[in-house]
């Protein structure tokens, strides 16, 4: 006759206690950066997110582990002692995760996120790969880096500048000058465009999402190079959403004039503003989690390049 299989605790089998992997994470990376602000973009989650994890670790543990106050986050001594044995046993936990997915991604195809649009050197180069090689994800208008920190793309074509920690830069390309869409009902701009002080009476649409602020400060400028002050009166998770926003009201829209080819609508006017710089895309990896391909590709996507 079969026995039964002993209850966890009987007959002297430990009991594990459950490990709060989430609250570690974060405990680990603040501790790092000791920035409850800093934590959050790394983690790609809000700031309370990170505040209700280090609280719910807090309870868990039965005493702080930080000391916060208006200007500083610090380590109390009971998280000082918790650091010297979470944070390297984490580092261990995380590298030999990405060690296993490493060795899986040779197995896959290159996932390749983008903003926007599959720009014509890109799909130029996609083109040339054997099929099924490379898999296409879109990425939020307004969070370029998250997808490729939580490595769910191997690769990001995304607006420049990316400043993230443990994400690199591979290659930049498509400096292109700025347009504002505007509804095509609305009498804006002269020869050259539109200008200045045009630019700064017309409320805009900025990105909705967790991109860091050095990226909005780009891309959604808030001041004019000439000092003139920019209003942001709505925010959009997508362009094509922004894009309907426009049509349907007096709001416009800052994007870069090679978009512009990718968005055509009847109902919208794509004006340049010649004082605003040009963007760029950028090619970026996690350093983590390197994909096989990553390199040929960014090799080939130089060769198809302006």
């Amino acid at each position: 006759m079969e026995r039964p299989t002993p209850a966890p605790g009987a007959l002297g089998t430990p009991v594990l206690p459950e490990l709060p992997l989430q609250e570690l994470e974060c405990f680990a990376v603040l501790v790092h950066q000791l920035h409850f602000g800093r934590t959050a973009e790394r983690l790609g989650v809000s700031q309370g997110r990170v505040s209700q994890l280090i609280k719910r670790l807090e309870s868990r543990v039965g005493a702080p582990v930080f000391r916060r106050t208006s200007r500083r986050v610090e380590l109390t001594e009971l998280g000082r002692a918790l650091a010297e044995q979470v944070v390297p046993a984490f580092e261990r936990l995380r590298d030999g995760y990405e060690a296993a997915r490493s060795a899986a991604a040779t197995a896959r195809p290159l996932r390749l996120g983008f903003q926007c649009a599959v720009y014509e050197p890109v799909a130029r180069v996609i083109a040339s790969l054997p099929e099924g090689t490379a898999q296409l994800v879109e990425l939020p208008w307004a969070d370029p880096f998250s997808h490729l920190a939580r490595g769910e793309v191997d690769l990001a074509i995304v607006l420049a500048p990316c400043r993230e920690p443990g994400l690199e830069v591979l290659m930049e390309f498509s400096r292109q000058p700025v347009y504002v869409a505007v509804s095509a009902a609305r009498s804006l701009g002269g020869a050259d465009g539109v200008s200045a002080d045009e630019l700064a009476a017309l409320p805009l649409i900025e990105p909705r999402g967790p991109a860091p602020e050095y990226w909005r400060q780009v891309n959604a400028p808030r001041r004019t190079p000439g000092g003139r002050e920019l209003a942001y009166a709505a925010g959009a998770a997508t362009i094509q959403e922004g894009l309907s926003m426009v049509a349907s009201t007096r709001q416009g829209l800052l994007l870069c004039e090679r978009s512009t080819t990718y968005v055509q609508r009847p109902d919208i006017r794509f004006l340049p503003v010649p004082e605003l710089g040009p963007t760029t895309l950028e090619v970026v990896r996690n350093e983590r989690r390197p994909h096989r391909m990553a390199g040929a590709f960014v090799e080939l996507l130089a060769r198809h390049v302006d």
